[in-house]
């Protein structure tokens, strides 16, 4: 394990140049602590655990000293590199980080155990917004099932109480309103986030680069925007469901209302048969409902345009056309954090002619 872990560190740092030097020089002491007393520990807490994406580990390794920090406040010793909006690279000493992986300092081995990074970000939630939209322009007028699979704590489910910063390739705003009402607000995840629990909104905090103002300050906005609708007859419901049983799930949701199910960057997180099983539950899903009453989108990472961030992520629709039968279509290349859509004009046409009613 530690031979992989190595490189997954190495590469992870190599993404992080320049982009948070905070954690690239975190990611070099963790390398190096690794080959000692941590790498034991290590081995021991994630003896039971399955880690399926490359990037997995080392992110869990900084949310897990960045939650430390944020618990203890400024007598940790990586406070000043770790809090909100400091990431001093000066502050981040070998003796630093030392004593912030003390064995003696369990609330990190406690995470390490049992956490996962859930950053919940906010931005991807454009990949119901505009679907919902391209619906209403069509004449759908049937409410909502919004259905959000691996939805960690929801909060993409109430990002139309959010500022909309979505811009198409010319920089012009991209439309989300009308949209057809939402009746239901879904979350399906193995183990769902409760950011009404002052824990699970610190490790949400957690997971956000520190030096990240942008989305540490939309992060608070959406916490207080889902706790301001969990007080509303139409607040979200989350429900602990493994991703591979989501299909069998929302199979019982009913067939008068058109079901949106929006799945983001959770793909990497599966194992090869947990994938097969959820892909085939949705194949079944989407084939079984009535003609027109279900759509799955899709954001999940383009390992074919890595080196274009601004392009690195796809949206693609899929759904059962009118002669029964599974479509899927690239709508629009995007970053894993959605703020710039490209958008394929004439994928947008044709998903607009199957769900016309016109002419059927």
């Amino acid at each position: 394990m530690i031979d992989e872990l190595t490189r997954e560190l190495h590469a992870q740092a190599a993404f992080l140049k320049d982009r948070e030097p905070v954690y690239e020089r975190m990611l070099a002491l963790f390398a190096d602590a690794i080959r000692g007393e941590f790498g034991t520990r290590l081995i021991r807490l994630w003896a039971d655990r399955t880690f399926n994406s490359p990037y997995e580990r080392p992110l869990l390794l900084l949310a897990a000293l960045r939650y430390d920090a944020l618990w203890e406040g400024s007598t940790h010793p990586l406070h000043q590199s770790m809090s909100d909006h400091s990431g001093r690279v000066d502050a981040l000493t070998p003796d630093a980080f030392a004593a912030a992986l003390s064995p003696a300092r369990t609330r990190v081995d406690e995470v390490l155990r049992k956490r996962a990074v859930q950053t919940n970000e906010t931005t991807r939630a454009v990949v119901w917004l505009w679907p919902a939209h391209l619906l209403s322009l069509v004449g759908e007028l049937r409410s909502i099932a919004l259905v959000d699979l691996g939805t960690s704590a929801g909060l993409n489910l109430v990002a139309d109480d959010l500022p909309a910063l979505w811009v198409d390739e010319h920089e012009v705003s991209i439309p989300i309103e009308p949209r057809p009402p939402v009746a239901l607000r879904l979350g399906l995840d193995v183990s769902p986030l409760d950011v009404r629990r002052a824990d699970d909104a610190l490790w949400l905090r957690a997971c956000v680069w520190p030096s990240d103002r942008s989305r540490l300050a939309r992060l608070g906005q959406a916490i207080q925007a889902f706790t301001a609708r969990g007080l509303r007859a139409d607040a979200p419901i989350l429900e602990a469901c493994a991703l591979p049983d989501a299909p069998s799930r929302i199979s019982s949701l009913p067939d008068g209302m058109f079901v949106l199910g929006i799945q983001t960057i959770v793909r990497d997180y599966l194992t090869s048969d947990e994938r097969e099983k959820y892909e085939a539950g949705m194949r079944a899903f989407l084939l079984g409902r009535p003609s027109r009453s279900a759509l799955v989108v899709e954001l999940e990472v383009d390992p074919d345009n890595l080196n274009v961030p601004a392009r690195s992520a796809t949206i693609v629709f899929r759904f059962a056309s009118a002669d029964r039968t599974l479509k899927q279509m690239l709508m629009a290349h995007t970053h894993p954090h959605p703020r710039q859509l490209f958008i394929n004009a004439d994928a947008v046409r044709s998903f607009s002619d199957a769900f016309s009613p016109v002419g059927t």
